[in-house]
């Protein structure tokens, strides 16, 4: 019996085909930091999109692109494995 598993995979893409769902704008964020350090050849390891998330916000003059960088910088100290 399948109908649990087809049920869950439509109410998922209901959700994110929703008009009322959105990217988080964090996300466009990490994505062009992302794409920045592939284009570089550098690792896209946590402690490289920190640093280069910390290198933006050295440099950002607009409020709320600070406060976008900061929410991010804080989603991924948040994310850091411990030990």
């Amino acid at each position: 019996m399948r109908t649990a598993p087809d049920s869950a995979s439509r109410a998922i893409r209901d959700y994110f085909s929703s008009p009322n769902w959105r990217t988080p704008p964090e996300a466009d964020l990490l994505a062009v930091i992302l794409r920045e350090l592939m284009e570089a050849g550098e690792p896209a390891t946590n402690n490289a999109i920190i640093a280069r998330v910390i290198d933006k916000l050295k440099v950002e003059g607009d409020e709320m692109q600070l406060q976008r960088y900061g929410t991010l910088l804080t989603q991924l100290i948040g994310t850091q494995p411990e030990g």
